[in-house]
């Protein structure tokens, strides 16, 4: 019996050896665990991603399993290997036991297949399984953003000023924004931009013809989702370094309203910038001294430089050399014409401006004012009575038509004239009178007196024909106007018995 029972005890290892007992593992103790599975926590609406999990037969791992064997473990049975995403499957397929007992399995996760939202991932190995929690992001709209601005670092006043900015969309959708360009605070500039989602392109702008004051101004490039800013400097002609200069008028001498006489001063200069100054200017009444810069003001000048006792000055004003002072003065004498002041006014703000004695336009800035440095010159005709008579205006007419032909009237381009209605408004009156009480005490002939205003002239024609007052207008005027009188204009004639002149 005992041998019997030993043969019985062989025969049944012989069989538990061929079904690994001896030579594999217990297919009890050969359960797989999961030990780690590496997926990210979230992932753009459409980006992809791998997940990578390992799985574990601990006994096979520490040795217990067929020794030095790099094959499949033959004795366990395929395992099914499945990755899931909410209700999607990923990877499903059976895969043998590795003999070293680890086995990696590894798939990609594809977000644009999926909803936004949390997503449960599972990975299954035989009967063990883990799980991970993938959250999905929404697609984000179309974000446009300015990411850089290219422009040169100056502009010369009156030049193009070309602008280049880079706009990404940094959303993941496909759009359409207006980009906005401004420099300073009045250019500006519109273009629709289409891109797709995380796209990029250049946009580029020129602003025409950059008239602002000098320094620094930004250029501003604006999406509805972001802005960005790059100064860019102006460099002005002008010593001001800007166009609108900031005038201070002190009128408080002057009896009358000044203030149109002062704005066709300031308009002079304002049409005529660029011709005689190189550089643009405007003039901007302000009502504080101290945000000015030039004053006017408006009281005597009995001096002015060098000292001349027969002169009589009607103004005077700060010289620009090289850099204004602040604030530059131009004062002037509030007792002239208004004919007067605003050419002395165009004058000293000459002077203001950099323009010396001499320099164009010659008639405003020659040191002396005369008849023939204003143009027109404007005659206020007058009666003792306070009218003429037609003959007498005719006469006056034909005198002053004469110089104005001619093309030899010093100080000027040429001579024009025009009547005015007022002595308030002319740079030379003429009176018509007929009792001879100012020029001769023996009664009858012309002569130049003062007039209403400071430094006016009166040119007084008295007890005189009417056909001789051209001869005596002409006679008196033609040593201010001609560097020589001409022989028909003088003589030792009777004073009211000239020839008929002009023929």
């Amino acid at each position: 019996m005992r041998h019997a029972s030993a043969a019985l005890v062989a025969a049944l290892l012989v069989v538990l050896a061929g079904c690994g007992g001896l030579g594999g593992q217990s297919l009890t103790d050969a359960s797989p665990t999961i030990e780690s599975v590496d997926a990210p926590a979230s992932l753009g609406h459409d980006e992809r991603a791998t997940v990578r999990a390992t799985a574990r037969w601990a006994a096979l791992a520490d040795g217990s399993g067929a020794a030095g064997s790099d094959a499949p473990n033959a004795s366990l049975d395929p395992v099914r290997v499945t990755v899931r995403i909410g209700d999607a499957t990923l990877l499903a397929e059976n895969r043998s036991v590795p003999a070293n007992g680890t086995m990696t399995v590894t798939t990609v996760v594809d977000a644009a297949a999926l909803d936004p939202g949390e997503h449960e991932l599972t990975v299954t190995v035989g009967e063990a399984n883990a799980t991970r929690s993938i959250v999905v992001e929404e697609a984000r709209a179309a974000t446009f953003a300015v990411s850089g601005i290219e422009a040169p670092e100056r502009v010369a006043y009156g030049e193009d000023l070309s602008v280049t900015a880079t706009v990404t969309n940094r959303g993941d959708l496909a759009g359409a924004q207006m980009v906005s360009f401004r420099y300073g605070t009045a250019a500006s500039a519109n273009r629709t931009v289409t891109l797709d989602g995380g796209g990029e392109t250049r946009v580029s702008v020129t602003f025409a013809d950059v008239r602002f004051d000098g320094g620094d101004h930004p250029v501003v490039v604006t999406t509805a989702n972001r802005t960005r800013e790059l100064a860019v400097s102006v460099i002005h002609p002008s010593p001001y370094g800007k166009t609108t200069l900031g005038l201070y008028v002190d009128d408080e001498a002057v009896d009358r309203n000044v203030s149109g006489v002062v704005a066709a001063a300031t308009g002079y200069w304002e049409r005529n910038d660029e011709r005689y100054l190189g550089y643009p200017v405007a003039y901007e009444r302000v009502a504080d001294a101290d945000a000015a810069d030039v004053i006017l003001r408006f009281e005597r000048v009995e001096r002015c430089g060098v000292e001349d006792d027969d002169a009589r000055y009607f103004g005077c004003a700060d010289l620009l050399v090289d850099e204004p002072r602040t604030p530059m003065t131009a004062t002037v004498d509030p007792r002239i014409s208004d004919a007067e002041m605003n050419s002395t006014i165009i004058h000293e703000l000459g002077h203001v401006q950099g323009l010396e004695h001499g320099d164009e336009p010659a008639g405003l800035m020659n040191a002396t004012s005369t008849l023939a440095t204003n143009s027109p010159v404007k005659v206020h005709l007058r009666g003792d009575d306070g009218a003429v008579t037609g003959p007498v205006e005719d006469e006056v007419a034909a005198a002053l038509d004469h110089f104005a032909a001619r093309d030899d009237v010093v100080g000027n381009d040429g001579f024009a004239w025009e009547f005015v209605d007022s002595a308030r408004d002319a740079h030379l009156q003429i009176t018509y009178d007929e009792r001879g009480e100012v020029c001769f005490a023996d009664g009858g002939g012309s002569c130049t007196v003062d007039g209403e205003y400071y430094g006016q002239q009166d040119v007084r024609l008295e007890e005189l024909d009417e056909e001789v007052v051209a001869w005596h207008v002409g006679a008196s005027l033609a040593p201010v106007l001609l560097d020589e009188v001409p022989p028909e204009l003088t003589g030792e004639a009777d004073r009211r018995e000239r020839e008929a002149w002009p023929e």
